[in-house]
């Protein structure tokens, strides 16, 4: 049964065409004065090992591709591997440990019980609250088991905790850009494929990440991903791409038959009151409205939300 936070049936083949162009002219990260120029045009490129092209500078000098990364990540967050279909709640608990390493007196804490085990793996940070952030969100009544098909829960989820956590709507790639300009991380939803990055799957493989950075190459704009499976630490994706799979969830069969208080793949357990509950018939909800196209921007109380052109 697909879940957010990936699921385990059989691959669905991944749109693996690279879009050319990109819709949004935001700025880039200054690498200058690094002769990390990514203007094709005006400077020598070598292929990379992955086929990305890149500056021939950077070999030479011995700057990499990953410190390319590294200098255009403006929101990095800790690495949480999840456990079970919790993926948005390990989201959220990476910004809570980005901000704990800035401040200790931000709030952190483990997702359940069972990330006490998994130090360097299910967290990074030592938590300073002794509450679970599955237990908080389960209190809301926005997850039965772990699953976030609302991204109002996760930012109602963060409030909890002492965080300013704001849901945008109908976001564009620009308003995106705007909130990484800011230094904030922001988590979004995806149609995740069976290698962690985006496919247009009309939400069936619906999942959490948290875009940390982007830059510019051979006329493509690429984003900084990271998100619970832990395959790799960081995701580049086409923002193209990226966009297309963002803005294309529509609907989830997880819940079944909604308002029956039955979740098909998890026998016994009580449908949450906040569930997406726009029933499209043959088992499906609607997570148009509560997932698709949304950034979760999630704070401390002494920062300021993006200021982003749509709004």
């Amino acid at each position: 049964m697909p879940r957010i936070g990936g699921n385990q049936d059989p691959a669905k083949s991944s749109n693996t065409d690279g879009l050319s162009g990109t819709s949004d002219t935001h700025s880039v990260p200054t690498t200058g004065d690094l002769n990390l120029s990514l203007n094709r045009n005006n400077i020598d490129t070598v292929v990379s090992p992955d086929g990305m092209i890149r500056n021939r500078d950077i070999q030479s000098s011995g700057i990499g591709r990953s410190k390319l990364i590294k200098l255009s990540k403006k929101a990095p967050v800790p690495q949480r591997i999840q456990l079970g279909p919790t993926c948005g709640l390990y989201a959220l608990g990476m910004v809570m440990d980005a901000w704990h390493e800035k401040a200790p007196s931000n709030k952190t804490a483990l997702v359940t019980a069972q990330d006490k085990s998994g130090m360097g793996k299910q967290y990074t940070q030592e938590p300073n609250d002794d509450r679970f952030i599955m237990d908080v969100a389960k209190q809301q009544g926005y997850t039965a088991v772990g699953e976030m098909f609302t991204a109002e829960g996760i930012a109602a989820t963060a409030r909890q905790f002492g965080y300013q956590a704001k849901t945008h709507h109908e976001c564009t790639l620009t308003d995106l850009y705007e909130v990484i300009d800011a230094g904030h991380p922001a988590i979004v939803a995806f149609d995740v494929d069976y290698n962690g990055n985006p496919v247009s799957d009309g939400g069936a493989r619906a999942h959490y990440a948290i875009i940390q950075g982007y830059f510019d190459d051979n006329g493509e704009r690429y984003v900084i991903a990271r998100h619970g499976w832990g395959v790799q630490e960081d995701h580049i994706w086409l923002a193209n791409q990226f966009a297309e799979s963002w803005k294309g969830l529509e609907s989830t069969d997880f819940y079944g038959v909604p308002g029956d208080d039955i979740i098909p793949s998890f026998p016994g357990v009580s449908e949450p009151d906040k569930m997406p509950k726009s029933d499209l018939g043959n088992g499906r909800v609607s997570i148009k409205e509560s997932l698709s196209a949304k950034i979760v921007e999630v704070i401390p109380q002494d920062k300021s939300f993006a200021e982003l052109s749509h709004a």
